[in-house]
């Protein structure tokens, strides 16, 4: 689904008027200011409670001696101005404190950096960079204690279509390997923490990166086969790939894959990025916790900032800036087209993102020629007017030369308010997304898991799927618990959706195994239209789906519902039934086989073709229901903590002609004769003729 956002106009001197129903708060209110490496203090959760590692620097061992590089012989190295530079291949031990840089340039030949108690801090450049080789790899020794210190300072988003190679902590342009059974921590305060132009792969490490830009990035892929990680990221996504297309030996490239360790990810936006594919496959056994914006208790920016721009007086051809500053000085920081803003049904509006920098107090706004660099342009970019706090946008007015003048704005979405206005959802692919075991547990403030189907390198349109084989999933999420554009898949494990919006969202959501438990604030399943009819099926399996009352539906299809075999239980939805329901379809359902048990609103229920289907308009309260067949055989049970009105039973065990009772706490609650194909009470059609309450009398027919 796409998002559109809307911008509610607060200043009455607005000279656009832009209007929406639904309001996000401002970004701000979705960071915290001190940084963990636990979820945020208002989650009441320590390391213990949550699975989480312990933080690795606890342990901190100072490095101690003279800096010192030991190679193979012959080895060319050589050192200027606080630069190690090593040019022939082999493998270097690194030792002791280093106040400077080691850069690898080594054209075609493998090199392995093995620090054996090092610690390299570096203010003007990226503390270990592999300019040139052919592989490149990073090894912490046995049992030592590690540091690599980035310690720049400057806004390293201007660094834009300029040279990539000097935007992490640790950066190689070719492969890169962090791997050893010691310890390393890695902390920059400019840009990324590890960085591969190629492919990244992490084995057996104790790891913690710490950076306002990626924990970890490699451009063709990120692969986590062992270790113990911590990675954070202040400002940025904790895990990410950038390219899309096929390497030159038609390699695919982009995917996140974990295959083993444990792995703790606390990001202010998403958790894992990955521009192709997210791929959790442990060979044995593996662990990723995922907490993004204020659950990831990350100190951050202000939050961010959208400059709202008219069609009518926007252009591809100029850059949009803002200036932040404070009593100290100030900082560029350029806007990046995000989205479209709509006013009413239309798109009126360009929607552009930048990052707030912290403890900023006022705002300058500008535009100016394409690739120009602001700094030279404006000869005093101060005069602005004050952040506003509670606003999350700004709405251009006009511009008089080059500076913007308007009014402050504040941006919604069409959905959940509870969700941050940017991308912070735990595990985000632009194409597919597999589970096929591990423990994984996201806390989100986007949503939980989602699948985009966007465009990709080659041309081609991301498959927007998520199967889930095995393995367990906890989600808490503000919006979506799983989101896929086109196909969800639940084919074994076990999925709880704690807390969402939507608990499973897709065009198709289907469910052939495992077992799956869903609450969502709005709907518990949905349906959504795609590129093909909307349909949730379901073949196999457990599934438990529960809403609150109101506008709510358990499972709500815009097409339809069919069912062959396995077990739902739906608990919710509105007790009206008239628009909102258990089970709301806009097509049909169709039950062919297993067992459903619908408590709420009945807006549909299965009819011609399906299996028999029987109705009560009895409250069921908090209590233990058995459905027995008259020779006393267990059809199922359940257990309600809360209180439903009406439901519905569709099951292959429901045989015509035969009688049932249904029982609470061990006294009999309901009974009936199937006389029909829907018997009792079925919604729409009213009441049939009596079996509805305790004790109650002959077959009711519709």
């Amino acid at each position: 689904m796409k998002k559109i956002i809307c911008a509610a106009v607060i200043a009455a001197a607005a000279l656009f008027t832009v209007s929406c129903t639904s309001l996000l708060p401002s970004p701000g209110g979705d960071t915290v200011t001190q940084a963990t490496i636990i979820p945020s203090s208002s989650q009441s959760a320590t390391a213990a409670e949550t699975g989480t590692l312990e933080d690795p620097s606890d342990d901190e061992r100072a490095a101690t001696g003279d800096f010192s590089i030991t190679g193979p012989d012959g080895a060319d190295i050589s050192y200027s101005n606080g630069v190690y530079t090593i040019k022939t291949a082999g493998e270097y031990t690194l030792c002791g404190k280093l106040e400077g840089r080691v850069e690898v340039d080594c054209a075609g030949g493998e090199v392995t950096l093995i620090l054996n108690g090092a610690s390299i801090t570096s203010s003007d450049g990226a503390p270990i960079r592999f300019v040139a080789c052919a592989d490149a790899t990073v090894k912490s020794a046995d049992e030592t204690y590690n540091t690599v210190t980035d310690g720049r300072t400057g806004d390293a988003s201007l660094l834009e279509g300029t040279d990539e190679n000097d935007d992490a902590a640790i950066y190689a342009g070719s492969d890169l390997k962090i791997s050893g059974k010691g310890t390393l921590i890695v902390a920059s305060t400019y840009d990324n923490g590890i960085k591969s132009k190629d492919d990244l792969k992490i084995k057996n490490v104790t790891l913690k990166v710490t950076a306002p830009g990626c924990a970890l990035k490699g451009n063709d892929s990120v692969t986590v086969e062992s270790g113990s990680l911590i990675l954070i990221s202040t400002d940025s996504d904790g895990v990410k790939t950038a390219n899309s297309g096929t390497s030159s030996k038609g390699k695919q490239q982009g995917t996140v894959t974990i295959s083993g360790g444990t792995v703790d990810i606390y990001a202010a936006k998403d958790g894992i990025s990955a521009s192709y594919d997210v791929c959790i496959a442990p060979e044995q056994s593996c662990t990723v916790n995922i907490f993004t914006a204020s659950y990831a208790g990350q100190e951050g920016t202000a939050g961010e900032l959208y400059l709202i721009v008219p069609k009518s007086s926007y252009s591809s051809k100029k850059d949009y800036y803002a200036y932040f500053y404070n009593e100290e000085g100030g900082v560029w920081r350029k806007f990046e087209y995000e989205t479209m803003v709509y006013s009413g049904r239309s798109a009126s509006y360009y929607g552009l993102l930048t990052n707030v920098p912290k403890d900023t107090s006022s705002v300058s706004f500008f535009v100016v020629d394409q690739g120009a660099d602001p700094a030279s342009v404006v000869s005093d970019p101060t005069g602005g007017e004050t952040v506003n706090v509670s606003m999350n946008g700004y709405l251009c007015n006009s511009a008089s030369s080059g500076r913007i003048s308007g009014d402050w704005v504040q941006l919604g979405s069409g959905g959940n308010s509870e969700k941050t206005a940017y991308s912070s959802k735990g595990i985000k692919a632009a194409n597919a997304i597999s589970i096929d075991g591990g423990a994984v547990t996201v806390q989100s403030k986007d949503d939980g898991i989602h699948a985009n189907a966007d465009k990709l390198e080659s041309g081609a349109t991301g498959a927007g799927s998520v199967t889930v084989n095995g393995g367990t999933l906890t989600l808490t999420a503000a919006d979506d618990g799983i989101h896929a554009d086109g196909t969800l898949c639940i084919n074994g494990g076990t999925v709880n959706v704690l807390d969402s919006h939507e608990g499973l969202e897709a065009n198709i959501v289907e469910i052939n195994g495992g077992s799956t438990y869903v609450y969502g604030g709005d709907d518990g399943i949905n349906a959504c239209k795609g590129s093909s009819s909307p349909l949730v099926k379901i073949t196999g399996g457990y599934l438990e789906v529960t809403t609150p009352s109101g506008d709510t539906d358990g499972i709500d299809s815009n097409g339809s519902i069919t069912m062959t075999g396995g077990f739902v239980l739906v608990k919710g939805g509105s007790s009206s039934g008239s628009v909102a329901g258990s089970i709301d379809v806009d097509g049909s359902i169709t039950v062919t086989g297993g067992t459903v048990i619908a408590l709420g609103g009945i807006c549909e229920v299965p009819g011609t073709g399906s299996v028999n289907v029987y109705g009560s308009s009895s409250t069921f309260g908090a209590g233990t229901y058995t459905i027995k067949s008259g020779d006393g055989t267990e059809i199922a049970s359940f257990t309600l903590g809360s209180q439903y009105s009406s439901c519905w039973i569709a099951s292959e065990s429901l045989q015509l002609g035969g009688s049932y009772v249904i029982e609470k706490d061990g006294s009999k609650f309901a009974e009936w004769t199937q006389s029909s194909q829907q018997e009792g009470y079925v919604g729409r059609g009213g009441f049939g003729g009596g079996g509805f309450g305790p004790g109650g009398g002959g077959p009711g027919r519709r």
